[in-house]
C-alpha cells in the first residue's frame, strides 16, 4: 500500500482494538513519513460500589453532644453496618487508561504519533476523525460482541468500512 501517510487507529482497550495496535504496529514499523492517528471514543462510565474496610471512617464518628465551635451538635444518627464499609467509585473505559496503553505498546517505535479523544457515535467519530486529518488508511478492530442487534445493525467496524473515504484494515 504505497503512498499512504496518515493512519488512523480506532482504539478502546478492547481485545479487539489491541489485535488493531498490532496490525498498526506492523504496518507502520520503520516506514518513513507515516502519522498515526490513534482515536478513542470517548465512553468513561463511573459507578460506586460498596468495599470491605477495617478503618473506621472520621466521618462516620459519633460526636456525643461535645460543642463545636461553640455550638451544640446532637449525636449523629448511624446507619447499620455503616463502619465496615465505604463507598468508592470505580472508572471503567477509561480514555486516560487506554491511551497509557496504547502509548506504552507504540513508544517504542518512535512514530509521529498523535492522541485524539472523539465524541458521539463510534462509527460516525471514527469516519469523522479520518476525514479531518486526511486519513489514507483506518485501522480497527473486530468488536467479540454478539448478538441480534449486531447481527442486523452490523458492527462498529463494519459501519466504519461502509462508511469511510478510505481504505479499511480489519483486525480478527
Amino acid at each position: 500500500m504505497a503512498g499512504i501517510k496518515n493512519v488512523v487507529l480506532a482504539y478502546d482497550d478492547s481485545e479487539g482494538s489491541k489485535k488493531a495496535l498490532q496490525l498498526a504496529k506492523e504496518f507502520t514499523n520503520e516506514k518513513d513519513g507515516v502519522k498515526l492517528y490513534v482515536g478513542h471514543v470517548y465512553e468513561e462510565e463511573v459507578k460506586s460500589e460498596l468495599v470491605e474496610t477495617t478503618e473506621r471512617p472520621i466521618e462516620h464518628l459519633p460526636i456525643n453532644s461535645f460543642p463545636a465551635d461553640g455550638i451544640q451538635v446532637p449525636p449523629l444518627a448511624m446507619e447499620q453496618g455503616a463502619l465496615d464499609k465505604s463507598e468508592h467509585s470505580i472508572i471503567t473505559h477509561s480514555s486516560e487508561q487506554a491511551f497509557n496503553n496504547a502509548k506504552a505498546e507504540l513508544d517504542a517505535l518512535h512514530l509521529d504519533t498523535e492522541y485524539s479523544i472523539l465524541e458521539g457515535s463510534p462509527s460516525e467519530s471514527i469516519v469523522e476523525y479520518a476525514k479531518d486529518v486526511e486519513a489514507d488508511l483506518i485501522i480497527i478492530g473486530q468488536s467479540g460482541k454478539e448478538g441480534i442487534k449486531r447481527k442486523l445493525l452490523g458492527g462498529v467496524s463494519q459501519k466504519v468500512a461502509n462508511n469511510a473515504h478510505c481504505h479499511v484494515l480489519i483486525a480478527k
